[in-house]
């Protein structure tokens, strides 16, 4: 669903065309606003990618450009949940109502949400069940 920032530099494709030179992502130019019209996308999806501390801003954004009733996806690591019951509460809050899910496997949780609207309070308005764990990876 998002792009590469306007920024950002095309890596050559085709083997033996040099160096990729990557810069450092000015805290400024984070954007996540994707350039897409209001109410113009059936779906959208969050797949292990619900990692940064910004999370409330990425749903708004998904919430913005799903058509009224579009599904909204995500697939994220279940140990990142400190409480499921308080995330699904948060994303009611943000427009969006459980059309399914998955909590039966022991590494991943899968959602289906709907949208039903803008989201439902202000953007201060503390969301606690947003705060997701950082990935932990077992040492093997």
């Amino acid at each position: 669903m998002f792009e590469e920032p306007e920024w950002a530099e095309a890596a050559p494709v085709a083997a033996g065309l040099g160096p990729v030179i990557s810069r450092p992502q000015p805290a400024a130019a984070l954007q996540n606003r994707v350039p897409l019209e209001d109410e113009s996308v059936d779906v959208a999806v969050f797949c292990l990618s619900l990692m940064g501390t910004n999370i409330r801003d990425f749903l708004e954004e998904a919430n913005r450009v799903l058509k009224p009733g579009g599904l909204l996806k995500v697939a994220e690591v279940s140990s990142r949940f400190e409480d499921v019951w308080t995330f699904l509460r948060a994303m009611t809050k943000l427009g969006f109502k459980i059309v399914s899910k998955d909590l039966t496997n022991s590494h991943f949780f899968l959602f289906d949400f709907q949208k039903t609207g803008p989201p439902q309070v202000g953007p201060k308005a503390q969301l606690s069940g947003l705060k997701l764990h950082p990935c932990l990876y077992k040492h093997r």
